[in-house]
């Protein structure tokens, strides 16, 4: 046999290093694909670290084949399609992973929100149990003390703690006090009733009753309400009972308790009157006490004040009769001079200066009668300026004119057309004097102006 002819016992198929490289990419491929199918529905960790493997021993064969034999480059460019195939089967096989662990996830949040909305309702179902508990403890509260009541009020019961004060002050006191009446306890149940229909109106077990917040607070405020009122009517009725425990062994008085309680309290109400009646008394007599001295001390001061006006008016007075004298002396110095001129002048100065002592003497007068001539207006004036009448238009309509037809002019002019207070003077009808009216209060304030009216001139109390 030449050593050129094939041997019978060498296979007729040779595994070149292309062919191994190829064969073990593939099987690497369905191995790795193989164990990732395996590993999705139980640990997505090793899937993962399997994929990891499988991308690296691609990578370690496509470094080989970049630095090795050239040849093997036909053969690899089939490995490369299938590890991109492979590739994105694995990046497919990633995503359904994840969707699945997103899916997992909302579903057990679901189930978290659902057991918090399940504890919230079967807490609010609690507390509406609670609060139907209280509202069934104040009925049976209220038949209960309306039965008590009326065997304490009315029966021997009643007519023993008649026979105690100290018990009879307990007792009344304690009917005072406030409970919740059958409207009220009405009220409430009406209040009650459409809270609880979430809960009693539930289509399943496994239906969830969803709360608000504005129901959560309106039960819970409503049973804290029902609660505190039980409690106050529960010891209410328990100190009712101590009482009538306490007062078992005494004898019967012979009141009934709601007699005892009438007689106490009309009583009392002759006491509280009696106690008003003498604070009243006790008042009225503090009032009159302090305006005697209110009184006593504004006389004192108005008699102060008199006396202090008296002794101004005097020292003014005693000034100008000292100044007279003085005048009086000048006009006689003057006159033995021969000095006419000013002898005449001091003999007006001391005629103006009696005038107006005189005047002073007559003031409270004049304020009173001329003051409907005396006080600020329009009418009756030179010029459209504020002020006191004209002494010289009185005097030009004949209003000094000691005459019938004097007075009327003098009269019209302080009630007829005038915008000044008529002060002292009578009122009349348009300004005209009538049979009815009081002449005398005219006659003297013409007298006034007669004697004061040019001095009034000068001090501006009249306009010229």
């Amino acid at each position: 046999m030449s050593s050129g002819s094939p041997s019978t016992l060498r296979p007729q198929f040779t595994l070149t290093p292309a062919l191994k490289t190829v064969l073990l990419a593939w099987g690497v491929l369905l191995i790795g694909a193989f164990v990732l199918y395996s590993i999705n529905s139980s640990n997505t960790a090793s899937l993962r670290n399997d994929v990891n493997q499988t991308r690296k021993s691609i990578e370690d064969l496509r470094i080989d084949h970049e630095t090795g034999n050239p040849k093997l480059q036909s053969e690899l460019e089939l490995a490369r399609e299938e590890s991109r195939s492979l590739t994105e089967r694995i990046n497919q096989l990633e995503a359904a992973l994840g969707e699945d662990s997103v899916v997992s996830i909302e579903r057990d949040l679901t189930k978290s929100e659902l057991a918090v909305q399940k504890a919230n309702a079967a807490k609010h179902e609690g507390i509406a149990n609670a609060v139907v508990r209280d509202l069934g403890k104040l009925k049976n509260l209220q038949m209960e003390w309306a039965a008590l009541e009326s065997k304490i009020l009315n029966g021997s019961v009643g007519s023993r703690i008649a026979g105690s004060a100290k018990h009879l002050e307990r007792v009344v006191e304690i009917l005072q006090q406030e409970r919740p009446t059958a409207e009220k306890i009405v009220e409430w149940e009406s209040q009650l009733n459409p809270l609880l229909e979430p809960f009693t109106q539930v289509e399943s077990e496994t239906s969830i009753v969803a709360i608000t917040d504005e129901h959560s607070k309106l039960l819970s405020d409503l049973g804290k309400e029902l609660k505190a009122q039980a409690t106050e009517f529960q010891r209410q009725k328990l100190l009712l009972e101590s009482v009538q425990r306490e007062t078992s062994g005494l004898a019967p008085h012979e009141l009934t308790l709601v007699d005892a309680i009438e007689q106490q309290r009309v009583q009392r109400e002759r006491v509280e009157q009696d106690r008003l009646t003498q604070v009243r008394e006790t008042a009225r007599a503090e009032a009159q006490k302090a305006g005697d001295e209110r009184i006593a001390k504004a006389e004192q001061g108005l008699t102060n004040d008199r006396l202090k006006q008296k002794e101004q008016d005097i020292a003014d007075e005693n000034e100008q009769v000292a100044a007279e004298g003085r005048l009086k002396d000048l006009k006689h110095k003057a006159t033995l001079a021969g000095l006419t001129e000013e002898a005449n002048r001091a003999e007006d100065s001391l005629r103006w200066a009696q005038l107006d002592r005189e005047m002073q003497r007559d003031m409270n007068e004049i304020n009173g009668l001329l003051r409907a001539y005396t006080s600020p207006g329009y009418a009756y004036r030179p010029d459209d300026t504020k002020g006191p009448v004209s002494y010289s238009l009185i005097k030009s309509s004949g209003g000094l004119e000691q005459t019938r037809k004097g007075l009327g002019s003098l009269f019209f002019i302080a009630t007829g057309n005038s915008d000044r207070d008529r002060g002292g003077l009578p009122p009349g009808v348009g300004g005209h004097i009538s049979s009815a009216t009081p002449v005398a209060p005219i006659e003297r304030a013409q007298a006034l102006l007669v004697k004061y009216g040019e001095l009034m001139v000068r001090k501006g109390m009249l306009a010229p």
